[in-house]
This record gives C-alpha cells, sequence and structure tokens, in this order.
C-alpha cells in the first residue's frame, strides 16, 4: 500500500512565554502590514481606546492619535518598557481575566477594545472575552485579530505560546451569549496565510532568527498589495487571521 505524506506535526505550544518573547522584532517593521490591519478597524477606533496586548507598541502611536488610548498587558516589563519608550502614551499592567483589574482601571466604561493577536496566547478565551465584552458602553465595539486555522499552526506559533489558531466558527461561539451583534467576522491575510503553511515545511528554533525576520521584511515590501487585492475573494474561507467586530448592545 503507498505511504500518505503528511506535514510534520509541530510540537505543543509553550505557554509560559511573556511580552517580547511572544512576536517577531521583524513585525515592529512591517508599517504596510501594520497600515493594512488598522484600517479594518478604523472606523471604530475612537472616544476611550483600549489596546490589550501592545507587543512592539507599533499599534500604540497610531491608536494614540485617534482617540483616548490606554495599552495594557499582564507583563509588567512590558508596560514599564512601553512607558519609558512612549512617554505621551497610558500603559497599565491588567489581567484581563481578573474582570474586576478591567473595572477599576475603566470604571466608566470603554468605546473600543482593540486586541490583536492575543487570544491565542490565553487557555480560557471565553473568559477573556466575556471579560472584554463587560467593560465596553453600550455601542462600543470589540476589535479582534486571530490567527487562523489549525491547519496551519507550526513551530511559529509553538514558539509564541499559541494555544491555538481559529476559525470564524470558533469565534462566533466565543461570542453566542454575549450582549453583541456581529458587524464583521471573516479571513483575512490569504498570501500570509500560504506563507505561514509553508513554514510547517520547516523547523524552527527561534521567532527572531533572521529567516523569520526576513520573511516578514519581504512579506512586507512586497507580498502586501497582493495580499490586498486577493482578500475580498477569500475572506469566507482562508487567510492567515481571523477578524472580528462585534458592537456591544
Amino acid at each position: 500500500m503507498a505511504q500518505v505524506s503528511r506535514l510534520p506535526q509541530p510540537a505543543p505550544a509553550d505557554p509560559l512565554k511573556t511580552g517580547a518573547a511572544t512576536y517577531s522584532s521583524g513585525i515592529a517593521d512591517a508599517q504596510n502590514y501594520m497600515n493594512w490591519v488598522i484600517e479594518q478597524f478604523r472606523p471604530y477606533l475612537k472616544g476611550r481606546i483600549v489596546e490589550v496586548g501592545f507587543g512592539h507598541g507599533l499599534y500604540s502611536r497610531v491608536l494614540g492619535e485617534l482617540g483616548d488610548y490606554c495599552g495594557i498587558d499582564h507583563d509588567r516589563d512590558s508596560v514599564e518598557q512601553a512607558s519609558r519608550a512612549m512617554p505621551d502614551r497610558n500603559f497599565a499592567v491588567c489581567d484581563i481575566l481578573a474582570g474586576e483589574q478591567l473595572h477599576a482601571l475603566f470604571p466608566n466604561g470603554v468605546d473600543a477594545v482593540f486586541t490583536i493577536n492575543v487570544l491565542e496566547h490565553i487557555e480560557d478565551d471565553a473568559k477573556a472575552v466575556a471579560n472584554l465584552v463587560d467593560v465596553l458602553k453600550p455601542g462600543g465595539h470589540l476589535l479582534i485579530s486571530v490567527p487562523a486555522l489549525m491547519l496551519l499552526y507550526n513551530d511559529l506559533d509553538r514558539l509564541a505560546g499559541h494555544f491555538r489558531r481559529y476559525s470564524t466558527t470558533r469565534l462566533r461561539d466565543l461570542l453566542a451569549g454575549q450582549p453583541v451583534e456581529l458587524v464583521r467576522l471573516s479571513y483575512f491575510n490569504p498570501v500570509g496565510g500560504l506563507g505561514w503553511l509553508a513554514n510547517r515545511l520547516k523547523r524552527h528554533e527561534s521567532l527572531n532568527d533572521d529567516a523569520v525576520n526576513g520573511q516578514i521584511a519581504l512579506f512586507d515590501k512586497y507580498m502586501v498589495p497582493l495580499s490586498r487585492a486577493l482578500d475580498p475573494l477569500s475572506r469566507s474561507f482562508f487567510g492567515q487571521s481571523v477578524t472580528c467586530i462585534a458592537r456591544r448592545v
């Protein structure tokens, strides 16, 4: 009987990583990609804006120009570093699994919660989503981007400490029963998804080696325009990420 060739199976995630250990430094220079991500959410980024897990800080610089911004993270070192690097922005330590911490920071609620590549790091993502919805004002928006499709899970996910990648169905289920209505739920960035799939064919030992950061630079410079052009055709079934916009009712 002929043997069926299978993609190599990456090891389970290391969920203990925090701060800069969870992303590649090269992403901080991917300005074209970042602009594209922001563009999806821009109409809803106003008023009191909270960014959950601000990472490299590039989004913080943009969001601070769009509204009353505060970046939160459970990693104290990340908060201290961001506060030093961007003294004109507000940052605070907060664990989104602790709803009382969110309400203590934002007792009057917020207009937008912006969370990019965060939920996949949290084992109890349902509790995290419920707490984020709970801190929204009526009419406020939960703005989510998460890695898409377990088919694409590879060593880069493991190194970043990802518990999972998402389907649109999983995100819909997470929001079921919450006091929100969906504005958008779709896949995003098909060319990036193909690149992520290709990375299943090789082993990675670091998020910050030259090969990984080189891929990011090449994608940002040459592939973002192509992926933007193809994105409307693939939103229903494939992409590197899932985009979700939900309005609090």
